[in-house]
């Protein structure tokens, strides 16, 4: 794994500055010409060392493009063990002037510095072994860098005859070096393999192996799965699930929930919805309860919450089915809606026909200013065809002015489908058709015998 890491040089002044100073320091390890050398942190957790290390970028000038390298810093984990030399104290190590190496095959990091409560930084130098090259091109691995810097990386990565002839073994013989080094650097490392076999995942590919790995298939997560019912699923398929955030803990949910059995495509469909554990429970707390679980998803998707469910309820919808409540949420009809039009006099509808009128544009302000012209509570289908044929406040507010008060709804919908407005009447007026009734002046407009125009 490579980080960067521009800290790391202030963390071993820190380290260094905080441990009681001894009555001498201990010198710089002699570095070989031309060997790496840089900084190291570390912290002691468990039986195992995270190290990170860093190489001084004044060594890499100038050398920009050598693909050994190409990092400033990167780190591992690595088992207490393969650090020799250092002193016990585990997770609470303090102590000054530590000197310790790791060693590889490919070589050694000599290293030095200080530990207090588990956590330590220092110095290292990084010293080729000269029969590694030699062992590996005899095995059929020329090294494509066998300078300080290649060396040091395969060192860190652990890549040597001795991975080679463990892949041998489980199998994976004649790999080129460039799959090694992506066997080493992404994790699939023998280990890995090995705990693979032992769930029964045996002759994975290569590429199938780095890509489990790298999406976090891993052992435990496997065993989890297993433990969950779901026994011996593809390499492929396990990956999916993972990819998709499914864990033994959310099948678990949903298991106690009362959906048992699932198959891993369903799993992951929910799981991507958003249906969880907590959001089943609710709609089980508001009424619904051992709902289909393809139902339960539509209701997540189309928003219908706990919360949506109550407050109809409070309004006196209780317990609609959830796909009266999709269609609900679909057509914008929220408990706020029903209120506001409960407050003008529209209480108690059913829920179909808060739909239509959601649907056609019907509000609680279209109604307000319909009922202060004079037509207060209108039957809903009243206000729908008013709606529907354009007649507004202001139209119904402009024929009054012309002397047209209390029409009825048919009447207005009438002379405004005829293309009688206040203009109109008004040159009517003019050239002597005074208070005719409203088939008449749809009569004048109709056979042009008066025109809005001279």
């Amino acid at each position: 794994m490579y980080t960067h890491s521009s800290m790391i040089a202030a963390l071993v002044g820190l380290a260094l500055s905080q441990t009681p100073a001894a009555p001498q320091q201990a010198p710089r390890p002699t570095a070989p010409v031309g060997a790496p050398h840089g900084e190291w942190t570390a912290q002691v957790r468990a039986g195992e060392v995270s190290i990170q290390v860093r190489v001084a970028d004044e060594q890499r000038s100038g050398d920009r493009t050598r693909e050994s390298w190409g990092e400033s810093s990167f780190g591992r984990t690595l088992p207490l063990a393969d650090l020799r030399g250092l002193p016990s104290g585990a997770d609470h190590l303090t102590a000054e002037n530590v000197r310790f190496e790791i060693v590889r095959e490919a070589g050694t990091a000599q290293c030095q510095g200080s530990f207090r409560d588990g956590r330590g930084a220092g110095l290292f130098t990084f010293v080729p072994r000269p029969a590694y090259v030699g062992e590996m091109k005899a095995l059929g691995y020329p090294i494509p860098d066998s300078s300080p810097w290649g060396l040091m990386r395969l060192a860190a990565l652990d890549v040597g005859p001795r991975f080679v002839g463990e892949l041998k073994g489980l199998g994976y013989a004649g790999l080129p070096f460039d799959t090694l080094v992506r066997l080493r650097t992404h994790g699939a490392d023998t280990a890995y393999i090995t705990d693979l076999r032992s769930l029964g995942y045996r002759d994975l590919p290569v590429e199938t192996l780095i890509r489990a790995r790298d999406h976090g298939v891993t052992k435990a997560y496997i065993t989890d799965l297993q433990a969950a019912g779901y026994k011996g699923p593809p390499m492929e398929d396990l990956i999916r699930v993972r990819d998709h955030g499914v864990t033994k803990e959310y099948i678990d949910g949903l298991q106690a929930a009362g959906y048992k059995g699932l198959p891993l495509e369903q799993v992951i469909r929910v799981r991507d919805h958003g249906v969880t554990r907590e959001f089943i429970n609710e709609l089980a707390a508001a009424g619904y309860k051992g709902v289909p679980l393809d139902e339960v998803v539509q209701a997540r998707d189309h928003g219908v919450t706990p919360e949506f469910t109550r407050d109809l309820k409070g309004l006196g919808y209780p317990l609609p089915s959830l796909e009266e409540l999709r269609r609900l949420r679909d057509h914008g009809v929220t408990p706020d809606y029903i209120r506001e039009l409960r407050a003008v006099g529209y209480d108690h509808l059913p829920l179909d026909e808060l739909v239509k009128l959601r649907d056609r544009g019907i509000t609680a302000a279209f109604a307000k200013e319909i009922a202060a012209q004079g037509y207060q509570k209108l039957p809903p289908d009243s206000l729908l065809r008013l709606r529907d044929h354009g007649v507004t406040a202001g139209y119904i507010a402009d024929l009054r002015e012309v002397g047209y008060k209390g029409l009825s709804v048919d009447d207005l919908v009438r002379l405004r489908d005829h293309g009688v407005g206040a203009s109109f009447i008004r040159r009517a007026q003019e050239q002597g058709h005074r208070n005719v009734p409203p088939d008449e002046l749809i009569r004048l407009r109709d056979q042009g015998i008066v025109r809005d125009e001279q």
